[in-house]
């Protein structure tokens, strides 16, 4: 025992040793007796609180009082697994009561509780029956809304590191993180309407900071995919801009994360999208235009012996026979804006190309067929 500490439960240890006999039975009113001293032991606890001359030394002496109630209910717990009988009734009762003062550590000296000891295996085994309640639910459910299986996965090994058996130690911590993720995507499976599952999933995963490996991963392949759904330069580094802000504004819990050791997930995000970002840019004005060259002639238009409806049904059967391989529409206008002019128009109104390229008279269809059939018979007559 640390020196200066004061140890609250000889008393516990007492009964334990008593109770360590082959074939014994608990004394009469051992309920009572055991309920009295928990409440004698959470009035000092709470006394003794105000009597510290520092916060390293009420910290001290709350979590050596936890790792020893750790300690003491493991050993019951083994100690049950072997016994039968009346002693295992006497077992059991000591170890609900040891247990009720971890609770109560755990509640009110939150500030001071150790997280990263190791929990009770009991503790363990009651997280996982939650935890695993309705998990089979949850995953069909976000699956069956098409939730991304690889951004799913990530997210429900969180809790499925709890819930494998294993020799490895799990934490306070661990535990309920695993908890606040069960939480949360228990309450989105209840939502009436979701109009992006997986944009839903990855705000989750921001706002509980799950800064793992794993994550970071998912989130390099998601924006390479949108990368390359991307037809320009421009719009890859449009699309990066969005994520970041996405992400730059998405809520996050304080004080959690899923890796104490690693950088927090906004963090590793913001600097694998700033890395990609400067490299769009860089390429991009490699592939600028040098001065001089004749993209860059000043004042620059082409000009067509067509109209704005003409011009904008053209450019509507180019995009729907995949002749022209771009697919943003609003950047082909603004192009098209700033780079042509139409025979009774010097200035190309966005608004006004727009809605004649959904709006198609037959007589635009008409005087573009016919345009049409006089450049296929100069081709025949070339």
């Amino acid at each position: 025992m640390p020196p200066q500490i004061k140890y609250e439960l000889q008393e516990f240890e007492r009964i334990m040793a008593a109770a360590e006999k082959p074939d014994t039975k608990p004394p009469p009113h051992f309920k009572e007796q055991l309920q009295t001293e928990v409440e004698r032991i959470k009035r000092t606890f709470i006394h003794e609180v105000f009597h510290f001359d520092d916060e390293r030394h009420l910290e001290r002496y709350i979590q050596f009082h936890q790792q020893t109630l750790i300690g003491l209910l493991d050993k019951l717990a083994h100690q049950s697994q072997i016994t039968k009988g009346s002693r295992k009734e006497y077992l059991s009762l000591i170890y609900i009561h040891l247990d009720l003062i971890l609770q109560f550590i755990e509640r009110h000296f939150v500030r001071y509780f150790d997280q990263d000891a190791k929990a009770p295996e009991v503790y363990l085994s009651i997280a996982r029956k939650e935890l695993a309640k309705d998990i089979d639910t949850i995953t069909t459910t976000l699956r069956g809304a098409n939730a991304d299986d690889q951004l799913l996965t990530v997210m429900m090994q969180v809790i499925q590191n709890i819930l494998d058996n294993g020799y490895r130690e799990i934490t306070f911590r661990q535990v309920m993180y695993a908890k606040e993720m069960h939480k949360e995507l228990s309450l989105l499976t209840t939502k009436d309407t979701i109009r992006d599952i997986n944009e839903e999933l990855r705000q989750i995963m921001y706002y509980l900071n799950v800064n793992s490996v794993k994550a970071v991963t998912y989130h390099a392949h998601y924006i390479s995919t949108l990368l390359d759904a991307a037809a320009t330069r421009h719009e890859k580094i449009e699309q990066l801009s969005l994520v970041m802000k996405t992400i730059s504004q998405a809520q996050v819990k304080p004080g959690i994360h899923y890796n104490l050791k690693a950088a927090n997930l906004k963090d590793q995000l913001a600097e694998f999208i700033s890395v990609e970002m400067d490299y769009q840019e860089r390429l991009q004005r490699l592939n600028a235009p040098s001065p001089g060259s004749g993209a860059s002639i000043s004042g620059f238009k082409l000009k067509f012996d067509a109209s704005v409806a003409q011009l904008a049904y053209l450019i509507r059967i180019f995009l729907e026979t995949k002749i022209i391989a771009n697919t943003n529409l609003t950047h082909i206008i603004h192009f098209l804006a700033q780079f042509v002019v139409t025979k009774k128009s010097e200035t190309l109104s966005f608004t006004s190309f727009r809605t004649k390229y959904y709006n198609v008279e037959d007589s635009t269809k008409q005087s573009v067929r016919t345009l049409l059939t006089t450049l296929i018979h100069h081709i025949d007559q070339s």
